[in-house]
């Protein structure tokens, strides 16, 4: 899910809210939390398409703006227990984004505090808002909301999704599907008055209808697979996130290697603001069907900061697995940072296909920092496909637009070899 900057968002740190959950005799009740929202949509599940993080769970509330634009919607619940937390607002016509707010940014409730900027175990709670634009000024001049998300005008239907990655349970011990809290509660509100209303019903959002692209690359079989910024999608992405991808056509008697230093990832709260990075992860993708078969993130890796890691992927049908399977093992022994995948091209996909030889690679940066000498943000994008060039004829500027070119160590370039070669590598 690629980034897109066309969110359009407003926080408003200035004065406290004073909207209550107060309803008329006729108002609505309020529905459980995890009730509002859809099923998890699992990073993991091999259901969703444009190449998913595998340790990330995703939620949607998507409803007809254009029958209920006259109502305020409002979020509310506790932070969760997780690496990243956001919200984001697209425009489910097109996936395109909208708007949305990190986790870093939601001003906490008065008398909370926002764990994604202290480290803390007090439980913290937030209040954000979306907000049609016609609506924005007004609403903002009376109300002084702390954490407002706006919805541009033009938008027929909107869709709201919550992101959570790497989320455990309250002590962060165990790994839990929500955080270790509940989902927020939506309430709908009326602008002028602040007091709850009926809640737009919750329609079926197209994120569910993922289209790929299948074609094949004259470059699937290159040796050399470099890395490129991803351009930007419309496919509901995370804005928040920067992906450099690769793609190559993987036979059972190769393997592909890759090795740069990943961006520094802080271990604290506190040094969240500023970092180079607050996650990143290597996904393993079918080119088939855009969905994410395979992962490591920097929790599960082996690496240190600093220092290169070096990646080896080969087929589950490789001949030669156990033996590469027994070099790696050795080279981890020897103090290398070696990490390998295994690609189950036979393996089918929900559609009943092979996942077959073409694999796509995704190094995903959440919120990388510009300011970062080495922050893949900073490079430009290539065109993915344009029915007549691939992303190398592309390449204009390769100072900026060519991973290893740009970052030097820090950038990843694949190389294919036949199983010996590996094998009789040092």
């Amino acid at each position: 899910m690629y980034k897109n900057f066309m969110a359009v968002l407003t926080v408003a740190f200035a004065g406290l809210s004073v909207l209550t959950s107060c309803s008329d005799d006729d108002g609505p009740e309020a529905a459980g939390p995890g009730s509002q929202w859809s099923a998890t949509m699992r990073g993991d599940g091999e259901v969703i398409g444009a190449y998913p993080d595998l340790y990330s769970n995703y939620w949607e509330y998507t409803y007809d703006l254009s029958r209920h634009g006259d109502k305020v919607l409002r979020f509310t619940g506790e932070f969760p227990h997780c690496r990243y937390f956001s919200f984001s607002v697209y425009d489910d016509d097109n996936g395109s984004a909208i708007g949305g707010i990190d986790d870093v940014s939601i001003e906490p409730d008065e008398g909370s505090v926002n764990p994604f900027r202290v480290t803390t175990s007090q439980a913290g709670r937030f209040t954000v808002y979306l907000v049609p634009e016609k609506l924005a000024g007004e609403f903002r001049d009376r109300f002084k909301p702390r954490n407002l998300c706006i919805v541009k005008d033009g938008v027929r239907k909107v869709s709201v999704m919550v992101r959570q990655y790497l989320g455990t349970d309250a002590t962060g011990a165990d790994h839990d599907e929500y955080g270790g809290v509940d989902l927020p509660l939506i309430t709908a509100l009326d602008p002028a008055t602040g007091k709850e209303v009926a809640l737009p019903e919750h329609i079926v959002s197209n994120v569910y209808s993922a289209t790929s692209n299948v074609y094949i690359l004259k470059s699937d079989d290159r040796r050399e697979m470099p890395f490129f910024l991803a351009p930007v999608s419309k496919y509901y992405p995370n804005n928040s996130t920067d992906y450099l991808y690769a793609r190559t056509r993987l036979r059972h008697d190769s393997v592909l290697t890759f090795s740069f230093i990943p961006a520094p990832i802080p271990q604290r709260a506190e040094d969240y603001a500023g970092a180079a990075a607050r996650y990143w992860s290597i996904c393993l993708g079918s080119a088939a069907d855009t969905r994410s078969y395979g992962s490591l993130c920097d929790r599960n890796a082996c690496w240190t900061d600093g220092e290169k890691a070096e990646f080896v992927i080969c087929l589950r049908n490789n001949t030669r697995l156990a033996d590469v399977e027994a070099k790696v093992e050795r080279l981890r022994k020897e103090g290398r940072r070696v990490n390998l995948m295994v690609w189950d091209s036979e393996k089918l996909n929900i559609d009943g296909k092979p996942l077959g030889e073409y694999i796509a690679f995704m190094y995903r940066n959440i919120l990388p920092n510009p300011e970062w000498q080495y922050s893949i943000s900073n490079m430009l994008p290539t065109e993915y496909f344009d029915g007549v060039k691939e992303p190398v004829d592309h390449v204009t500027d390769p100072q900026k637009q060519v991973a290893h070119i740009a970052l030097g160590d820090y950038g990843p370039l694949g190389l294919k070899m036949s199983a010996v070669e590996f094998l009789d590598s040092l």
